[in-house]
């Protein structure tokens, strides 16, 4: 607790709102300030605040998840072979790995909120070049190079826009918070797809500006607050990818191989059955919308898991891939419900464990790792399955997820149940208002 008579005479008082000060001397807990004078208050910010920035995480994906279609239809217009387009998404993918962290290492003390919204200017102007380029008939490499720049800065975008949450949400609705935000982003999937096709069918150059449009509308609608790092933290030192965190990362990895197994594996999936390739959509929808169905579930709840819960979950998870391969349909769309239904709360778990164990300043490039970390298991997904089956490459998955769920069972042993508590301890603490961080250090309770 912050000793009232204290605060009044720290340096940083005068920019502390007097709501704030008078709850000190109170001497209130942090998550009393989720109410002032009968008015919802969250960390500071009134909730509809919270709710853009949930949206604005939704919105965030709006432009991967068109450009599939959007780039193959760009593909057809420039080259007559819409297959092309794959080079494109492959460049613009290989570019967010690799310019994730070290972008993210250049906003490193900068505010993340601000820092976000420049690097989404830059995706932006950059796929408004690629909408030119298809609508001018530019050569397909100035297309590529403009996909390039807009994959460049895209995961380190991401890690700062979760970043941000932690100066826009309080801490005893950032579950709830991840959780709106998984259900806007499984959305956003959802939608973008068929309008990018809808809009494709006029001018595939105008599908991909409108892809642009919504993704820069996060930089517009996200709201501003104090998103410093203390002077004195920038200049400490940590390491971010300690143990732990290289624990939940490998975690993150073989969750997202699993989910993206059966994604892009649905085709052959359909066809193992003797049905057409489009009743593929029957085993995405399903997942889809057992997702939608457990992000809801976690914005109710509004709890974190235990080990025990995590463990559960991903039990379920290799169950329900143990389903999809019995050679059984009604199986199969049970194995995908029970994946799908799980796939946020862990999405969830890894994010708000990575967030307690980083300090501030190095979040953001955390969080651009995880990026990096569910895109290679994307990859490692695809790969598999481009090389072998789609059988092998669910049995692969389901060998990584039990060395996960093995490595989180044994982790007090082989980390050191005193170490992961110290560190645990030392960053527990969050800021209840923005004003507050740059008097002491604060630590969200995050997804």
């Amino acid at each position: 607790m912050v000793d009232a008579t204290h605060a009044s005479k720290s340096p940083h008082a005068g920019r502390i709102p007097p709501t704030v000060l008078k709850l000190l001397r109170k001497g209130l807990s942090g998550d009393d300030t989720a109410r002032i004078d009968g008015k919802m208050n969250w960390g500071g910010l009134q909730s509809h605040q919270t709710i853009r920035w949930a949206v604005a995480y939704g919105l965030f994906g709006a432009p991967r998840s068109g450009a599939s279609i959007a780039f193959a239809l760009a593909a057809l217009s420039i080259t007559g072979n819409p297959a092309s387009g794959a080079t494109a998404l492959a460049a613009m993918t290989t570019a967010q790995l690799v310019g994730a962290l070290p972008i993210a290492r250049l906003g490193r003390g900068a505010n993340s909120i601000a820092f976000f919204k420049a690097l989404i200017f830059i995706r932006t102007v950059a796929l408004f070049a690629c909408a030119t380029a298809c609508g001018v008939g530019a050569p397909y490499a100035v297309f590529i190079a403009a996909a390039v720049a807009a994959g460049l800065v895209q995961g380190a975008a991401f890690g700062y826009l979760r970043d941000s949450a932690n100066y826009l949400v309080v801490q005893s609705q950032m579950t709830r918070a991840l959780a709106l935000a998984a259900f806007a982003s499984d959305l956003t999937f959802l939608v973008t797809p068929i309008l990018a096709a809808s809009l494709g069918s006029v001018s595939a150059s105008f599908s991909i500006a409108v892809i642009a449009i919504l993704g820069a509308v996060p930089a517009m609608i996200l709201p501003s607050a104090n998103g410093n790092v203390e002077p004195q933290a920038v200049e400490t030192r940590t390491r971010s990818l300690t143990p732990e965190v290289l624990l939940w990362l490998g975690c993150a990895c073989a969750s997202s191989a699993a989910i993206s197994g059966i994604e892009v594996g649905a085709v052959s999936l359909a066809m193992g059955f003797d049905l057409q390739a489009g009743y593929g959509a029957i085993f995405t929808g399903t997942l889809c919308a057992a997702s939608l169905v457990g992000s809801v579930g976690n914005g109710l709840l509004n709890k974190a898991y235990s080990k025990q819960h995590v463990a559960a979950m991903f039990l379920s998870i290799i169950i329900g891939i143990a389903l999809i391969l019995q050679n059984s349909f009604g199986l199969s769309i049970l194995g995908c419900a029970l994946v799908g239904i799980c796939a946020p709360s862990l999405g969830i778990h890894y994010s708000l464990q990575l967030n307690r164990l980083v300090t501030p300043e190095m979040r953001a490039e955390v969080f651009s790792v995880l990026k990096i970390s569910t895109s290679l298991g994307t990859i490692l997904a695809s790969a598999t399955l481009g090389w072998t089956s789609v059988t092998f490459a669910l049995t692969a998955s389901i060998w990584m997820l039990a060395c996960a769920l093995a490595a989180i069972l044994s982790k007090d042993f082989i980390i050191g149940r005193r170490l992961t508590e110290t560190r645990l301890s030392g960053g527990a603490e969050l800021a209840t208002a923005p004003a507050l961080t740059a008097g002491r250090r604060s630590e969200r309770n995050d997804r």
